[in-house]
């Protein structure tokens, strides 16, 4: 009877177990889009160190220096203000590049202001920022400026600074306007491209 008892016990543990072994397949899938862009925003400092005020116009007021002022000391024109652009990219492409390109900061005479503007080339991160290789150079040589490969702005999105040469601390080649620079209104377009 004993042997009888013990082959029924093997013989429901073995039907259990092939129950468990059992397997059924479910699908799971998702599709990932691309996403490509750069978001530009400007902004506008009164002076060194002032709160920022958003530039929502960039076509029609864009980075508008205003009158300048005629310092009474060395009868330099000079402005305190000062814009910057923020040109974070979203993307899940790889290899990509940002290309800085402009026109002459110009009067219709063709007088211009190239090497009267600084432009500066930052990596802005959260709470700080660091200088590109090629940062604080002439709006003249920024017309033209090499592009800016992902790989540099890493963890951080493409900050450039804009502003009139003010006679210490600007970019090499730059100076101020003096009096000798024909009056009128200067204008000029930059131009940010995302590559591919």
């Amino acid at each position: 009877m004993k042997k009888i008892f013990s082959l029924g016990v093997v013989g429901l543990v073995l039907g259990v177990v092939s129950v468990c072994f059992a397997a059924t397949s479910i699908r799971i899938a998702a599709t990932i889009g691309e996403t490509h862009q750069m978001n530009v925003a400007l902004s506008r400092m009164a002076s060194a160190g002032a709160t920022p005020t958003p530039v929502t116009d960039l076509t029609g007021t864009g980075m508008d220096f205003g009158t300048l002022t005629k310092d009474p000391v060395d009868n330099n024109f000079r402005s305190p203000i000062f814009f910057y652009v923020d040109a974070p990219v979203v993307s899940n492409k790889t290899g990509w590049t940002i290309t800085h390109t402009a026109t002459d900061f110009a009067n219709s005479a063709g007088n211009n202001l190239n090497l009267s503007t600084n432009v500066t080339f930052m990596k802005a991160i959260t709470g700080g920022e660091t200088a590109l290789a090629v940062s604080k150079i002439s709006y003249n040589a920024a017309k033209t400026r090499a592009a800016i490969a992902q790989s540099e702005l890493t963890d951080g999105w493409l900050r450039i600074y804009y502003g009139l040469a003010q006679g210490s601390g600007d970019a090499p080649g730059v100076a101020v306007i003096t009096t000798a620079q024909p009056t009128g209104s200067y204008v000029g377009t930059v131009t940010l491209t995302l590559s591919p």
